[in-house]
């Protein structure tokens, strides 16, 4: 099928460049940067299901990314489970942990609940840094074995790149057809307006501690992928500024929609590199660059169509096409 819409188009360019760019590129560097693209993408994603598609307001998402990396360490390195079984693991026991918090935090409304999520993640941070017999404290877990999917051994930047890229694009899957159907309306209804949810029918407790569930589990996997990709992991990759930097992709991207998680992601993992020569100044640039789009599109890089509206009517100028023309 053709698109049919310049954004169709768009997508479809993109999704090309994506299949072809291993067999175009010889850059490690590069495929580096693309594949922690595909894990922020991930877990952009899934905070956007919390934030965005039910209006609960989390500030401790890198802790079940902490907790998948963890799992998936500890349970190659020390029961010697092969890669795909850790994985699926890690994953189940975010989503449980996620849904064991859910449900008393669902008491909590708004800036008590960001309160609760933050104290939450300092608390499994401080958690993974002091139980040295186990996560190895401070020092961190090394020697994380790489992923072994029986017929394929994932070894370079490249491999982990497509690897990546697939674990983003069926969590985009996955989400996109609850969000499609009845779930993904009663989560709307919900961050709209929970009393009027509830009044016609919306097990409102239910759906919300299914929402922690689920966020929970794409980023117990996202970080099982990433504890296998850089083979050591320590508490500091899974702090608060971890969960600020997630909580930037959703916001710059676009609350509620998630392609533009996948482009929020993809940015701010690029733009620090982009201006990696300008090291003095990078962390500024990138400041400002952030600060910069969400001004211009404070709904989201994703909805750009009404900017592209406004600048297409400036270029017509008075009297072509613009109103108020006449002399």
């Amino acid at each position: 099928m053709i698109p049919a819409s310049p954004g169709g188009w768009a997508r479809a360019a993109g999704l090309a460049l994506a299949g072809v760019l291993p067999f175009l590129l010889d850059n490690n560097y590069v495929f580096h940067l693309l594949a922690m693209s595909g894990i922020y993408m991930v877990l952009a994603m899934s905070l956007n299901l919390l934030i965005g598609f039910t209006g609960l307001f989390s500030l401790g998402h890198a802790a079940f990314y902490g907790l998948g990396a963890y799992a998936s360490a500890l349970l190659t390195q020390d029961c010697g489970l092969p890669f795909p079984a850790a994985f699926a693991l890690s994953g189940l026991l975010a989503a449980a942990f996620g849904a064991a918090v859910g449900f008393p935090a669902l008491r909590l409304r708004a800036i008590f609940l960001a309160i609760a999520t933050m104290g939450l993640n300092e608390i499994v941070r401080l958690f993974l840094t002091n139980l040295d017999g186990l996560t190895g404290g401070p020092a961190g877990l090394p020697g994380i074995p790489e992923p072994d999917l029986w017929l394929v051994r994932l070894g370079q930047p490249r491999d982990f790149y497509v690897a990546a890229m697939l674990l983003a694009a069926g969590t985009y899957l996955v989400l996109a057809n609850i969000l499609s159907g009845r779930p993904g309306r009663a989560l709307i209804a919900i961050r709209d307006d929970e009393t009027a949810a509830r009044s016609i029918g919306v097990d409102v407790t239910a759906y919300k501690v299914a929402a922690f569930g689920v966020s929970a589990f794409f980023a117990g996997l996202a970080g099982s992928f990433f504890a296998h990709y850089l083979t050591y992991i320590s508490p500091d990759s899974f702090g608060l500024s971890e969960s600020f930097a997630i909580i930037a992709m959703v916001s710059l991207g676009g609350l509620g929609n998630l392609r533009g998680s996948l482009w929020g992601a993809f940015l701010l993992c690029s733009i620090p590199e982009i201006f990696r020569s300008l090291q003095d100044f990078r962390e500024l640039i990138y400041g400002l660059t952030l600060v910069l789009i969400i001004r211009v599109l404070p709904d989201g890089i994703a909805d750009w169509r009404p900017l592209a509206a406004r600048w297409r009517q400036w270029r017509s100028g008075p009297g072509l096409g613009g109103e108020g023309g006449g002399p």
